[in-house]
C-alpha cells in the first residue's frame, strides 16, 4: 500500500519569503532523494513555483492554483477552498502545512511546520492584521496537527513548552545542506556586479538576508563604519529580497557614509550566492532571531568563516565552529570583524572547524528525520494510544 504526502506550498511566494522557502525546498528535495517505495508525494502551489523551483516539479507532480501571490487573503482564501479540494481529489493521506500554520478548512490529517514563534514573541514585527492572525492561526494549526516539526532543536523546545505538547509529537528537521559545484568567477552568469565583486582586490564580508527589522542590518553597519574608521579596507555586500526595514537600511548608509562600502546585490541565483559567500573573509549574521540560520549553515559548509549573534536557535547551528557575539552591541561586532581582517584566527582553522560542524547537517540527515515525521502523522492518533 502507498500512501499519498501533500505538501502545502500555496502560502510560498517564491523569491520573497527568505529562509523559509529554502527550508521548504531543501527538506523536501531531502526526503525525494530517499525514495521510499511506500510513500509518493505531491506539492500544491502557486504557479510561479514552477519557475523558480523546475527541479521539484520535474521529480514529482506539482498542482499550481490559478492566482497571483501579492494578496495573502487571496492565498488563504485558496488553501480554505481550492486546496481542500485538491487533497480529496488527489487523494492525499497526509497533508503537510509547510507554512506555520494550516487552513481552517482541512481534508486530511495533518502535519505543520513552525519554523519559529516570532510573531508571538516580536508582534511589532508585524503588520497588526498578520500579526492578529497568527496569533490565532499558530496555536490552532498546532493543536490540530498529529505532528508538528520544528527546524531546529531550540524551537522544537520552546513549542513542547509553550503549548505544552507531548515530545514525541514535536520532531526537529534541520535544513540540510550539501555544497555544490560553484561557478568559475569568469562565469558569464555572475552578472557585472558580482564579476566586479571578485575582480577587485578589497576583502568583502556577506550577509545574506531579506532587510527584515530583526534581522539587524543595522549592527553591522555601524560596525562596518568603526572597522572603516581604523583604516582598513573591507566592503559590505548584503544580498536578499527587501523587507519591511529596506528604507531604513538605505538611510543608514547614507547617514555612515557607507554608499562606497555596501554593495546591495538583491536577490541572486543560488549557486551565485554560494560562490559569493565562499570568497567572502565572513559571513556576517547580527540577526535577533531565527528559527535555524540557514545562511550560517552554508557559510560553514563553504569554508567561510562565521561572526553571529548569539541568540536563538543560531547558537545550535554554529556549535563551537564560529563567533558568537552579544546581539547588537556594535563595539564587539567591529572587534570582531578587525580581527577576521586581520586573520585573527587563520582563516584555513576557522574554516575546517566550521566544515566539520556543517557535516552534522546533511541533507540525508534532514530527509531521514522528515520521511520519520511522515511516518509518525500516519498513524492515527486513537492506534498509538491503542499500542502503548
Amino acid at each position: 500500500m502507498t500512501d499519498r504526502i501533500g505538501v502545502n506550498l500555496v502560502w510560498m511566494v517564491p523569491g520573497v519569503v527568505g529562509g523559509s522557502e529554502e527550508y521548504a525546498v531543501r527538506t523536501l528535495e531531502a526526503v525525494l532523494d530517499r525514495e521510499p517505495a511506500d510513500l509518493d508525494f505531491v506539492v500544491f502551489a502557486l504557479e510561479s513555483f514552477r519557475a523558480a523551483h523546475p527541479e521539484i516539479c520535474a521529480r514529482i507532480p506539482v498542482a499550481t492554483v490559478g492566482i497571483g501571490g501579492g494578496s495573502r487573503p487571496t492565498r488563504i482564501a485558496a488553501e480554505n477552498s481550492w486546496l481542500a479540494y485538491q487533497a480529496r481529489r488527489h487523494g492525499v493521506s497526509v497533508m503537510h502545512h509547510v507554512g506555520g500554520r494550516s487552513p481552517a478548512v482541512r481534508r486530511a490529517p495533518t502535519l505543520v511546520t513552525v519554523h519559529d514563534l516570532q510573531p508571538l514573541v516580536y508582534p511589532e514585527h508585524f503588520g497588526p492584521v498578520k500579526a492578529r492572525y497568527l496569533r490565532y492561526a499558530i496555536p490552532r494549526s498546532v493543536a490540530s496537527a498529529r505532528v508538528v516539526i520544528a527546524p531546529s532543536e531550540y524551537v522544537r523546545g520552546q513549542l513542547i513548552e509553550r503549548y505544552d505538547l507531548p515530545p514525541e509529537r514535536v520532531v526537529a528537521v534541520s535544513a540540510g545542506y550539501e555544497v555544490p559545484r560553484l561557478p568559475a568567477v569568469g562565469d558569464p552568469m555572475l552578472g557585472d556586479a558580482v564579476a566586479d565583486l571578485l575582480g577587485r582586490a578589497e576583502p568583502y564580508v556577506v550577509y545574506p538576508a531579506v532587510t527584515h527589522p530583526h534581522k539587524d542590518h543595522a549592527t553591522v553597519l555601524r560596525a562596518v563604519a568603526q572597522v572603516a574608521a581604523s583604516g582598513r579596507p573591507v566592503r559590505l555586500v548584503l544580498t536578499g529580497a527587501a523587507g519591511a526595514a529596506d528604507g531604513d537600511v538605505d538611510q543608514l548608509v547614507a547617514e555612515l557614509n557607507l554608499s562606497d562600502r555596501v554593495v546591495r546585490l538583491g536577490r541572486i541565483e543560488r549557486s551565485v550566492l554560494d560562490l559569493v559567500i565562499s570568497r567572502a573573509e565572513a559571513l556576517v549574521f547580527p540577526s535577533r532571531f531565527e528559527g535555524f540560520g540557514i545562511p550560517v549553515l552554508e557559510a560553514m559548509a563553504l569554508g567561510c568563516p562565521v561572526i553571529a549573534a548569539d541568540a536563538t536557535a543560531v547558537p545550535e547551528v554554529v556549535g563551537g565552529a564560529g563567533i558568537l557575539l552579544p546581539p547588537g552591541d556594535v563595539d564587539a561586532w567591529a572587534s570582531a570583524l578587525i580581527d577576521r581582517l586581520d586573520g585573527r584566527p587563520p582563516r584555513e582553522d576557522a574554516a575546517a572547524a566550521g566544515r566539520n560542524q556543517a557535516a552534522r547537517f546533511a541533507r540525508a540527515r534532514s530527509g531521514e528525520r522528515l520521511e520519520g515525521a511522515y511516518r509518525l502523522a500516519l498513524v492515527d492518533p486513537e492506534q498509538r494510544r491503542s499500542a502503548s
